[in-house]
């Protein structure tokens, strides 16, 4: 059975903002092994919803420095210049769902939902939201990787890692060690 590499928001961003050269090698890497078929390479369709609205926001606070504006200042308008974000969205809208769509449909990289159909994928929901206390987005991304029967989950979010890894393998790639253990343990396996 093909392994599945299930890609979190923030290692996308890394990648497509070039962000952290260690995460983007790694992600480099693994396109490779999946044009290859080596593995599957996946995200989520929230993780999706979740990269428009960083990019959006990437775009937002760039503006608002090559403005000048003071980090309280940005804050503020993020929050509360609906007018000033949405003529900056605009302006980036293409752009950002071209970076988007390229990365995602010119690699092939598959799009995982949650079929609510299944009451048992509700059950997972709950306890991911109660007992391991998620916040609902992240929640949404785990119960989808389980249910797609992720093989890794690969994120640079280190307490979601640490709070779901007896859930899935997974690995915080911002983490010096944990990034060196996937690609020795991992990558060079495949």
């Amino acid at each position: 059975m093909t392994q599945i590499v299930f890609l979190d928001t923030n290692v996308i961003l890394d990648y497509l903002e070039n962000r952290n050269q260690e995460v983007r090698d790694i992600i480099a890497q693994l396109l490779l092994l999946h044009r290859k078929g080596r593995i599957i390479l996946a995200t989520s369709v929230f993780n999706i919803a979740e990269l428009v609205d960083k990019e959006f926001q990437i775009h937002f606070i760039g503006t608002c420095i090559n403005d000048r504006m003071s980090y309280d200042e940005i804050m503020s308008k993020l929050k509360r210049d609906r007018k000033l974000y949405k003529q900056i969205a605009e302006k980036n809208k293409d752009k950002i769902e071209k970076k988007i769509e390229s990365f995602i449909f010119k690699n092939k990289i598959e799009i995982f939902t949650l079929s609510f159909n299944n009451p048992q994928q509700y059950q997972e929901i709950y306890k991911l939201i109660y007992d391991r206390q998620l916040r609902t987005q992240d929640a949404l991304i785990v119960a989808t990787a389980l249910s797609n029967n992720a093989t890794y989950f690969l994120s640079n979010d280190s307490e979601l890692v640490n709070t779901i890894g007896d859930l899935l393998n997974s690995y915080n790639l911002r983490d010096k060690k944990q990034l060196e253990n996937f690609r020795d343990s991992v990558v060079e396996a495949i």
